[in-house]
């Protein structure tokens, strides 16, 4: 099994390709769309893999080292009365690299670095109501829906829901 690490401006420009094959293959699944992505100009790549309180995650291709093929992020909540909150965006892997635990691997990479912030106490994500298998994975992790939010994306003229879930780290 091929284990997650730490991104660095180095690999922007893998995580940028990464980013985009994930908002096109799978429009359901996350708010942005490539046209409003953040991520849609390399310097604001670069930049944002700069940020100590905003890691990203990533397994390299076995097979193609030059490419990324699953992603995480995590970043800690800036405003004062947030601080103890932590999210966990942008979860992808590829179609041909998935059933392979790389999802979970950079999922667990992402929780065990909100642990090391002081202070910081919970995990929080969404998953789209069409992503069971993301769901699945998420609860099997110790994660738990407080909230479904209904309408939340409106894709190709079609509404998808939200799940919003929550892990406790203490």
């Amino acid at each position: 099994m091929h284990h997650p690490r730490r991104l660095t401006n180095a690999d922007a420009p893998r995580l940028h390709a990464l980013r985009r094959e994930a908002l096109s293959a799978e429009p359901t699944a996350f708010g942005s769309s490539p046209e409003d992505c953040r991520f849609r100009e390399l310097s604001v790549v670069e930049a944002y893999l700069t940020d100590p309180d905003r890691p990203v995650f990533a397994i390299d291709d076995p097979d193609r080292p030059e490419r990324l093929v699953a992603m995480a992020g995590i970043l800690r909540e800036t405003r004062k009365k947030q601080r103890h909150r932590s999210s966990v965006w942008g979860v992808y892997v590829s179609p041909s690299h998935r059933g392979r635990g790389f999802g979970r691997a950079v999922v667990e990479a992402c929780v065990h670095h909100a642990r090391t912030w002081a202070g910081v106490d919970s995990v929080a994500l969404s998953v789209s109501g069409e992503g069971t298998a993301a769901r699945a994975l998420y609860e099997s992790l110790g994660f738990i829906t407080w909230g479904t939010e209904p309408d939340s994306l409106r894709v190709d003229g079609s509404s998808v829901s939200q799940h919003h879930m929550l892990l406790k780290l203490s």
